[in-house]
């Protein structure tokens, strides 16, 4: 699976004296193992939902949640979900529109 990329679309934040690059990751994707569980996620950092530009490993993503970076997903109909952490993986935190959900996404590739 890919790595994470530099970060694409940041904009700089400043909390006292350090600053940090934050972005917005749309996922349009998951990659699912053969038991159905989610092994990774792919992301459009321009914010398109036609290709992604590369595949994070569930942990990747974690990572890119700890340090502040926003993943969310989009319906057609405008739902959104943010992704959040869960005890050793990631899920959505949805607005409750439909089909805004990881559960809802298309596999990637």
């Amino acid at each position: 699976m890919g790595q994470q990329t530099a970060e694409i679309n940041s904009r700089r934040l400043s909390c006292g004296q350090r600053s940090r690059n934050i972005a917005d990751y749309r996922i349009i994707c998951v990659v699912r193992g053969t038991d159905g569980d989610l092994q990774g996620i792919g992301y459009a950092a321009n914010g398109n939902a036609v290709m992604y530009d590369e595949i994070w490993t569930v942990e990747q993503a974690r990572e890119a949640i700890e340090q502040g970076h926003r993943l969310y997903t989009l319906s057609p109909t405008g739902g959104y979900g943010e992704l959040e952490l869960s005890e050793d993986a990631i899920r959505g935190r949805s607005d409750h529109s439909p089909r805004d959900t990881l559960g809802d996404l298309p596999r990637c590739g």
